[in-house]
């Protein structure tokens, strides 16, 4: 790894993982008040166990994805991840541009990772306290059933080193 770096990776592995199916009810409107000036947005909110790479279940962690109004008002992507592993601490992790001061970063070196499906992990707690970092978020779908559920695995993988 990079300047005293680890990664880590984290195992969903679909259907089984998920928490309740979006595909079991239709999106509803989601209340954003504090995410939306006008509120017409739908944020798509998952949950999910997490395994290590033995397969054993360590945690859990949320998907919040969807479309709110830029800084011009324009459309834009989100994706939050908060990953919790009990006994270790909370990661959050977000997809995107990041609001620091009065200009939007995007960060340049992503410790390896593609622009594309990553980004910076934005805080921890506990054991992930005090770091910084990227994630990168590798979905693989290895068919769609008859139901329209997919089977597959996505993979959470942290690379993380102490703050400067």
């Amino acid at each position: 790894m990079i300047n005293g770096s680890r990664e880590e990776t984290f195992y969903i592995r679909l259907p089984d993982d998920r928490i309740g199916s979006p595909r079991a009810a239709s999106t509803a409107p989601f209340p954003q008040r504090a995410f939306s000036p006008v509120g017409k947005e739908r944020i798509l909110a998952e949950l999910f166990r997490v395994r290590d790479a033995e397969g054993t279940i360590i945690g859990l962690a949320t998907r919040m994805n969807g479309t709110v109004p830029g800084e011009l008002g324009e459309p834009e992507p989100v994706t939050d991840w908060m990953l919790l592993v009990p006994g270790r601490g909370a990661l959050m992790m977000s997809r995107g541009a990041i609001a620091t001061g009065a200009e939007r970063e995007f960060y340049v070196d992503r410790m390896g990772f593609s622009f594309e499906n990553s980004g910076p992990v934005v805080s921890g707690t506990g054991g992930f306290a005090g770091l910084q970092g990227f994630y990168g978020e590798e979905t693989e779908i290895e068919n769609i059933d008859a139901d329209g559920q997919a089977h597959g695995v996505v993979r959470l993988v942290t690379r993380l080193r102490a703050e400067q």
